[in-house]
């Protein structure tokens, strides 16, 4: 799938404005989404919705939006990750948004290092207590070539 050409983007990032949004989230992002943001800072499909197969789930799943820096709440990444940073492992980001209100995130360090979908509401069927996180991708690059 060819992200970028699906994507009304919200621009590019520039390598200050990498290493300011790494500092704000106090992380460092792997450099496969670093190129991204770099092409893209996030954006919304555009024809609404991607749909995405996540492996570990038999339902599809439709991206709302890919998060960036931006002036608006509802599409910043930063506003996103100090709302759920209590709730989120060390070494953990949101970087999209599904259209049942379920996050994309990557943990970038440690055993579970992955990207995944975190059913934050508990929407599917298969999410419980117990388990509301599904591994996605290994590497954010396997989904944006």
């Amino acid at each position: 799938m060819k992200i970028i050409e699906n994507l009304k983007t919200f621009g590019n990032l520039n390598e200050s404005d990498l290493n300011s949004l790494e500092d704000a989230l106090e992380i460092s992002l792997p450099t496969d989404y670093k190129e991204f943001l770099s092409k893209t800072n996030g954006g919304c499909p555009k024809n609404n919705y991607l749909v995405l197969k996540v492996p570990s789930l038999k339902e599809e799943l439709l991206i709302n939006f890919f998060l960036g820096v931006n002036d608006d709440e509802n599409f910043n990444i930063i506003s996103w990750n100090n709302d759920f940073k209590i709730e989120m492992p060390i070494s953990t980001f949101i970087f999209g948004v599904e259209y049942g209100g379920g996050m994309f995130i990557q943990i970038t360090e440690g055993d579970d290092k992955g990207v995944y979908f975190w059913d934050s509401n508990f929407s599917l069927p298969v999410t419980s207590n117990d388990e509301n996180v599904f591994l996605w991708l290994i590497h954010f690059l396997t989904f944006y070539p």
